[in-house]
């Protein structure tokens, strides 16, 4: 019984222990409302326990059309220090989404933010 409760002791600190990590992505658009075709920049700053990430993490941009369906997905450049990015730009009306998937070892996050078309 001992052996047992021994073993679920350290299961537990074993979790706890991954859980001290904590992945915060932040994702900014350079401008909220743009014209047809106007480039617009996209920037996701990812970190660990607060420190930038520029390595061992997975990033993409998956871009979202007014209606709900996918555009497709975009590998942003690492800038270093955290900071990844794209430049885009949107064509028709409307508001598009832009969701910053991002995997850091078993950690997953997945903010957005919106574009308007004027």
């Amino acid at each position: 019984m001992k052996k047992l409760l021994y073993l679920f002791v350290l299961l537990l600190a074993g979790c706890s222990a991954l859980s001290a990590e904590t992945l915060e992505v932040t994702i900014k658009a350079t401008k909220h409302e743009v014209g047809a075709f106007e480039p617009v920049k996209i920037t996701s700053l990812v970190t660990v326990n607060n420190e930038p990430i520029s390595s061992g993490a997975e990033l993409e941009f998956e871009l979202i059309n007014p209606d709900g369906t996918s555009i497709g997905t975009v590998t942003p450049t690492n800038e270093g220090n955290g900071l990844y990015s794209i430049e885009t730009s949107f064509d028709g009306q409307g508001t598009y989404k832009i969701i910053s998937h991002v995997s850091y070892g078993e950690l997953h996050e997945m903010p957005e933010v919106e574009v308007t078309l004027k």
